[in-house]
């Protein structure tokens, strides 16, 4: 997953030049996604390394770095607010871990969003310019595989509904005459779940992701 998200923010940016007389944005991000615990289904147990049943009845999972890109272009434009569509692409290089150590439960998980939206840009003159967004789009979930399962699906893909919301500054510098601000956020991208190789009580998932980096205006 590393050199996916390097390719796909490198094309990103070798496509600037070509774009610069569009009306187009660009967040480069970087932060953590928080991932709520999963409660064991009725009869579902976790087995430990030294084969016994611990007492935990749900999975909990430690937060994950998250890296970013998205893509907006503005398509009403007003001294008020802005209405943007786009595209998010959101990846975990570093799997998300599971809290404890188990048999029969996968260690950890990556992931990727790939989620179209509509994002609606309040004050989009000023200095600081919140912002609201929704979408919908593609996830792909890659477990670890446990040593005590028979039958297991390292990778499954579903789909994510995304919400959220954030700032973004004004132009804060330049580079080569490129304009850019910053931006902070929180996005939910709520999803199906990875194979968890244990009965749990749900079939979707929160998926917070907080984040901030550069924002690139063209």
């Amino acid at each position: 997953m590393k050199p996916l998200v390097g390719l796909f923010i490198g094309l990103i940016i070798w496509s600037i030049p070509a774009l610069a007389q569009e009306k187009n944005e660009i967040g480069l991000v970087i932060g953590a996604t928080v991932t709520p615990g999963q409660s064991l289904a009725p009869g579902a147990s976790l087995i430990g390394p030294s084969g016994n049943v611990l007492p935990n009845r749900s999975l909990n999972f430690d937060s994950s770095l998250a890296l970013g890109a998205e893509y907006d272009h503005r398509i009403v434009s007003g001294n008020r607010a802005a209405l943007y569509a786009g595209i998010d692409f959101l990846a975990s290089p570093n799997d998300v871990q599971l809290s404890q150590l188990t048999q029969n439960a996968p260690k950890s998980y990556a992931y990727i969003f790939l989620t179209p939206h509509v994002r609606a840009k309040f004050n989009p003159r000023g200095a600081l310019s919140p912002w609201l967004e929704f979408g919908g789009g593609y996830a792909r979930f890659l477990s670890a595989t446990p040593p005590a399962a028979i039958t297991f699906e390292r990778g499954r893909n579903t789909g994510t509904f995304e919400f959220g919301g954030g700032v973004d500054t004004h132009t804060v510098f330049h580079v080569v005459k490129i304009p850019i601000g910053f931006r902070l956020e929180v996005r939910d991208f709520y999803s199906g779940l990875p194979d968890y190789n244990v009965k749990v009580t749900g079939n979707l998932q929160n998926n917070v992701a907080f984040t901030g980096g550069l924002l690139i205006r063209f």
